[in-house]
């Protein structure tokens, strides 16, 4: 199961149960209230944080939130992701006359303007081809795809 499909079918329990998206979880709500936040790359329900305990939710949405949760827990983790990811890289001469490989780590966009950051590659920033293609108002889409390099999971 795949992260929007996970997110998707807690939706679809009824309309006090939603699932919102963040970098590196999903939080499940119930009634307005968190009830359980499912990191992406999670691999048993020891690894998914259960918060507010006092909410009460009815037995039969348990059962179907532990239902999903688990066929999520069972897809193998580089299949949970929708898009595969890339980081933006360059070589760049910071210092003397060697080149070294840099990785973009903010991006800063506005107008006919676009301005990139640069650091080490754990701080890079991570994004999917259609956040890239959508880059190709500022920058042009030859130079961002020559830029891309696949995230490799660790």
């Amino acid at each position: 199961m795949k992260i929007d499909e996970l997110a998707n079918s807690v939706r679809a329990i009824n309309s006090s149960t939603d699932a919102y998206k963040y970098s590196s979880e999903i939080k499940v709500v119930y009634n307005s209230f968190t009830i359980v936040n499912i990191p992406y790359d999670a691999k048993n329900m020891f690894d998914c944080l259960f918060v507010n305990h006092d909410v009460e939710v009815p037995t039969y949405i348990k059962a179907q939130l532990t239902r999903i949760i688990n066929k999520f827990l069972r897809t193998p983790i580089k299949d949970r992701s929708p898009e595969k990811k890339y980081r933006l890289m360059a070589m760049r001469y910071v210092e003397g006359p060697v080149a070294i490989k840099q990785y973009v780590t903010d991006l800063q966009a506005s107008g006919d303007y676009m301005a990139f950051c640069f650091g080490s590659k754990e701080n890079a920033v991570k994004w999917t081809d259609k956040e890239l293609r959508n880059m190709s108002q500022w920058f042009p889409q030859k130079a961002i795809d020559a830029m891309k390099e696949p995230v490799e999971d660790d």
